[in-house]
């Protein structure tokens, strides 16, 4: 762990209300757009994108995603591909500006704000902390709320803790399952959830009731191998 990784988990102890005011002025620098591999792409982000490029959801995938396994959930995870000739985002214009800027992804949208999500009593409490940065300036009083506002961002709470509703209760069943599964069952396995979290999404339609769909389905995949797992057992005794 990095010392701005242990800064924010510090963070993380004292988070900010949606109220609460702090100060930051974006003077346009571009640099938090260069060399980022942790901007992670919700399936709203990526359906965000879709529409700004009208592009289909596996064609903006494939182009501004990368799919990787993360480390202690165990989760299919997507973040933004950085371009691989000058490290900076594809969507970083030669003005330092965004070009998708009012579709950006969520991540973007709300720095120097950053966004999580504990979990009690089996559901996901969300908090905001304030992000430790060198640049910009503090010239301008906002709150979370305002700032999120800006970017038409406020309904994203409602689908940020729908959906680490369901990243924490399928990350704690892929855990259960991936290490019973024989050879390379696990990634057939992996590819299947990757198709119905990420892609599986009609984008003139209302986004929460199909995540909410998505993941039961998640779910249910993740049940019918259990039980097959468990026959398996059974069968060799």
């Amino acid at each position: 762990m990095n010392d701005r990784q242990k800064m924010i988990e510090e963070l993380m102890k004292h988070p900010i209300g949606k109220d609460q005011e702090f100060h930051f002025h974006c003077d346009q620098c571009g640099e938090c757009c260069k060399n980022r591999v942790d901007i992670l792409l919700s399936p709203f982000d990526l359906c965000r994108m879709a529409k700004a490029l009208n592009k289909p959801l596996p064609e903006v995938l494939q182009e501004y995603g990368n799919l990787y396994l993360g480390n202690t959930s165990k989760m299919p995870l997507v973040s933004l591909k950085m371009r691989e000739d000058n490290g900076k985002c594809p969507f970083l214009m030669d003005d330092n500006r965004c070009k998708i800027h009012s579709n950006k992804p969520t991540v973007c949208a709300l720095y120097p704000l950053g966004r999580g999500a504990s979990r009690e009593a089996k559901k996901a409490k969300i908090f905001y902390i304030l992000q430790p940065t060198t640049c910009g300036g503090m010239d301008e009083i906002h709150t979370p709320r305002e700032w999120m506002g800006e970017f038409n961002l406020l309904e994203s709470e409602q689908w940020f803790s729908v959906w680490q509703d369901i990243v924490m209760e399928i990350s704690e069943q892929i855990r259960k399952v991936l290490p019973q599964m024989p050879g390379r069952s696990g990634d057939e396995l992996l590819m299947g959830i990757t198709e119905i979290l990420y892609l599986h999404y009609k984008l003139d339609k209302p986004l929460i009731p199909q995540v909410k769909e998505n993941g039961k389905l998640a779910e249910k995949m993740l049940m019918m191998v259990k039980g097959t797992l468990k026959e398996y057992r059974g069968w060799r005794g």
